[in-house]
């Protein structure tokens, strides 16, 4: 029996050492507090049972898990869904080079084998023991399996599946596939981001969708297809989308970021007031494995502003090129962007005037691709407005429903998409008022 039990805790010691030293390539392992107590408590494990101490640290890595597993997991306990997501959100030279599909360093190879044998330790810890040394057997957060639940299952499961894998070599082919497809780093936890002196990851973004938006196929079209271009790997341009208010501009680049989630297409919302740090972003993504699109909304300048020459030079004409996988989509009321006055077009008002009003309007020229946003006439409005009822079910007679429309278009004087929008948010209540359904 007792020749049985040294065999035992031999097998415990051997699986628990633990030496993140040798993690080069994934430092955010071996830098990562859980990671660290963790591997505290194995590492006294192999050298004596005597590890009750430990406890509050026992209990804080159990923490870290169950918060892990809030935003995604995997088929498997909290911890291997916790060794996953930092698998998956490393970004070093072996996951750079995959991203972007470029494999062609063999000494990064090898050592990401080295490092995929260490992950692998700490994939399969069994904290069985341990949790019977702290009495918590039942309840121990290490060895639960997260919920079977189809909607928390994501992609990061491909990174379970790569660390379950028998051979080294085929975790290192799937990681590398995984990476390509998802990018690393900051663009593998997020799909969109805002800029604020850095990329800032924006979790919760608008889940507009194009069947969202009724009416302007033509404009539509003309954008998924310069986009589709663009993923493609195919020549595409920078486009400018310009028109009335609320016809939904904005809402048909950000639906594109919906129309295209399974994509490796990335968008970054950049503030008026941060074009001057346009070259920087750019740098920033221009060697990344991921397509970005830099969405610039409602942007506009006064005849007195100057910003907009820098921008145009981004656009076009500067030294450096814009890269391959960056396109640049602006959303504006103003064809030419810039504000134009009366005294732009009077003769004597500048010596040299037609010039400096070219000067002006050639930014928009700048862009490849134009697409106009017209308000809507009286039959299209009743159009979008009818669309958006039956896609909502609302329970109203159709001649009633057009009534109330036009008397809601008196009111508000002028028609959009966005105007409809509110028009429905309106008669909805209105309705459920009536039905005694809300006080």
């Amino acid at each position: 029996m007792q020749r049985l039990l040294n065999a035992y805790f031999e097998r415990s010691k051997a699986l628990s050492k633990i030496n993140l030293d040798v993690l080069i390539l994934y430092s955010n392992i071996r830098e990562d507090e859980t990671i660290n107590l963790a591997t505290k408590i194995y590492n006294e494990f192999d050298y004596h049972e005597y590890i009750s101490y430990m406890q509050a640290d026992y209990y804080r890595i159990q923490e870290s898990l169950l918060e892990a597993a809030i935003d995604t997991c995997i088929e498997g306990t909290y911890w291997q869904n916790y060794i996953c997501k930092l698998i998956s959100e490393s970004e070093n030279r072996f996951s750079l080079m995959s991203e972007k599909g470029e494999m062609d360093d063999k000494n990064i190879y090898k050592i990401a084998l080295r490092e995929i044998k260490e992950l692998k330790i700490l994939y399969n810890l069994d904290w069985s023991r341990i949790d019977e040394i702290f009495g918590n057997a039942e309840t121990s957060v290490y060895s639960m399996r997260l919920q079977d639940n189809s909607a928390c299952i994501g992609y990061r499961n491909k990174v379970r599946n790569a660390m379950e894998s028998d051979s080294d070599e085929s975790t290192a082919e799937m990681l590398m596939n995984y990476y390509e497809e998802h990018g690393c780093g900051i663009f593998e936890q997020y799909q969109a981001f805002t800029w604020d002196g850095k990329l800032v990851g924006v979790r919760n973004y608008d889940k507009v969708t194009f069947d969202h938006l009724i009416g302007y196929e033509r404009q539509k079209a003309a954008l998924i297809e310069n986009t589709e271009f663009f993923l493609k790997g195919y020549s595409a341009n920078n486009v400018l989308l310009h028109g009335d208010r609320g016809t939904g501009k904005s809402s048909c680049v950000k639906a594109l970021l919906n129309k295209f989630h399974n994509s490796k297409l990335r968008m970054i919302s950049l503030n008026k007031n941060h074009i001057d740090q346009l070259n920087h972003i750019i740098n920033i993504i221009a060697n990344r494995g991921c397509k970005y699109i830099i969405y610039i909304d409602d942007l506009s300048f006064e005849d007195t502003e100057t910003e907009y020459k820098q921008f145009k030079s981004v656009l076009e004409g500067g030294i450096e090129a814009q890269p391959a996988n960056v396109l640049i989509y602006v959303t504006s009321n103003r064809r030419n962007i810039i504000k134009e006055t009366w005294k732009d077009r009077e003769d004597g008002a500048e010596v040299h005037s037609r010039e400096g009003m070219q000067e002006r309007l050639s930014l928009a020229d700048r862009f490849g691709l134009t697409i106009t946003f017209s308000a809507p006439d009286k039959e299209n409005f009743l159009k979008i407005v009818k669309g958006i009822a039956m896609r909502e079910k609302i329970e109203i007679e159709e001649s009633h429903l057009i009534e109330e429309a036009l008397m809601w278009d008196v009111r508000q004087k002028g028609r959009s998409g966005r105007s409809a929008r509110q028009f429905i948010n309106y008669i909805h209540s209105k309705i459920m008022v009536e039905k005694g359904e809300l006080m």
